[in-house]
């Protein structure tokens, strides 16, 4: 299987839905951290935007069609890809903050920056998986 890791029009589509994204995960810290911990607050706005980026990488982003099968592995291959930058995410934060006296606004920006490109070649690469140009499995639709 070869790869191009950097399509045009898939990055462009990845940027979009990026900030739509990103914009979720930081506005929904920062409003929930008005009524908890930072610690909480960054863990629970980490969840749903993983959730919400699931749909629209799938959906705008990567378009990939699966069997059912395919998307129960695809859905497997998402969770364990972005469950390792939502743990360096969690972690990255707590560490700027706490060790580094970071503000937490600045930090949880630096973590959107560092994470962002590690989850489009996650994504790209591991999760949403497309054999010539089609997504796998995609013949048995």
């Amino acid at each position: 299987m070869k790869y191009k890791i950097f399509e045009t029009r898939e990055a462009f589509r990845f940027g979009f839905w990026g900030v739509v994204t990103t914009l979720y995960n930081y506005f929904s810290f920062f409003f929930l951290k008005q009524i908890m911990a930072y610690q909480i607050a960054n863990l629970i706005s980490i969840i749903s935007t993983k959730i919400l980026v699931y749909y629209t990488n799938k959906k705008f982003v990567f378009q990939t069609k699966t069997s059912w099968k395919g998307q129960v592995l695809e859905v497997f291959r998402y969770v364990l890809g972005r469950g390792l930058t939502g743990v360096v995410d969690f972690v990255g934060l707590i560490v700027l903050v706490d060790v580094f006296g970071v503000d937490d606004r600045i930090g949880k920006m630096l973590m959107i920056v560092i994470i962002m490109p590690l989850n489009y070649i996650l994504g790209r690469v591991f999760v949403f998986q497309k054999k010539d140009g089609i997504s796998e499995n995609e013949e048995s639709v």
